[in-house]
């Protein structure tokens, strides 16, 4: 009896078979690099403790972190430019600098990056 309902899912998964598209967005394409980005990140953070066999969490933080900065930045040259042509139209991607102003400081920050999901 089970090798039969196996026998007919099988038969059934390749005869209903239907092709799959798949459109990658920019922020998946982000979010994939700045992954891949922090692995091999962590895999080089290891790497370095294997050599000394000292402080183990912070090498491989560090990794991580330039790791997922290297996947993001990988990301953001991969997708974007400077200069983007849209209808007939010009548009040129720079950070807009914003100021918020607390009690005791001023705080400046900027997008470096805009995509959609």
């Amino acid at each position: 009896m089970f090798k039969k309902v196996l026998i007919i899912a099988v038969l059934s998964f390749m005869i209903l078979q239907v092709p799959a598209f798949a459109i990658e967005t920019k922020g998946e394409v982000l979010f994939r690099d700045s992954l891949y980005g922090a692995a091999i990140g962590a895999l080089l953070g290891s790497a370095f403790y294997l050599l000394d066999q000292d402080e183990f969490d912070k090498k491989l933080a560090s990794g991580v972190i330039i790791g997922t900065f290297g996947g993001l930045l990988y990301g953001i040259a991969e997708n974007t430019s400077m200069v983007e042509i849209e209808n007939d139209k010009i548009k040129f991607a720079v950070p807009e600098p914003v100021f918020e102003i607390n009690e005791d400081s001023v705080q400046v920050s900027a997008s470096l990056f805009k995509t959609r999901f």
